[in-house]
């Protein structure tokens, strides 16, 4: 069902969150066409919600919320979900230290993955994210804690050099 009177209003949202729905989907998803897939999902949803937004920031939140239920949604009914190739995250990510960063965060876990994204891609505080996933401040900050541990450790931190 397409409602033609909020068809700007989606356009405007495209063009300001689209780039930050399609990270939060890609790192997600890991892949370029199920990340595309979720945002499509997204917009859509937005065009059949129905209420409106007290302000912007609970918009942005919303949006984000969809985007990473819609993820989690298709990773459960995909449980095989295929892999990310290093040519397409090359495309993403030109800098090699980004690409090494964005690759060793996508061997992360899901939970780790997501706060990560959340905390330093998006600039969302502790408590901010625990609204967004629904799960305790005191959870996000050892999701934040055992990541960056295991991203510290998957880009050869603490070897002996």
């Amino acid at each position: 069902m397409i409602l033609h009177g909020r068809r700007k209003d989606v356009e405007a949202v495209f063009a300001t969150y689209g780039d930050m729905l399609y990270r939060a989907a890609f790192v997600l998803m890991k892949n370029k066409y199920d990340a595309e897939d979720a945002v499509q999902d997204v917009l859509i949803r937005y065009m059949e919600h129905r209420r409106e937004f007290a302000e912007e920031e609970h918009r942005k939140a919303w949006l984000l919320r969809v985007t990473i239920n819609l993820c989690k949604n298709k990773l459960r009914f995909y449980r095989n979900h295929p892999g990310i190739s290093m040519e397409e995250l090359s495309r993403c990510y030109e800098e090699r230290q980004e690409r090494q960063v964005m690759e060793s965060l996508l061997e992360l876990p899901c939970k780790y993955r997501e706060v990560l994204l959340l905390y330093y891609v998006e600039g969302y505080r502790c408590g901010e994210i625990a609204r967004l996933l629904r799960i305790t401040e005191a959870a996000v900050r050892k999701r934040l804690e055992r990541g960056r541990r295991q991203l510290y450790e998957m880009m050869g931190g603490g070897r002996d050099v």
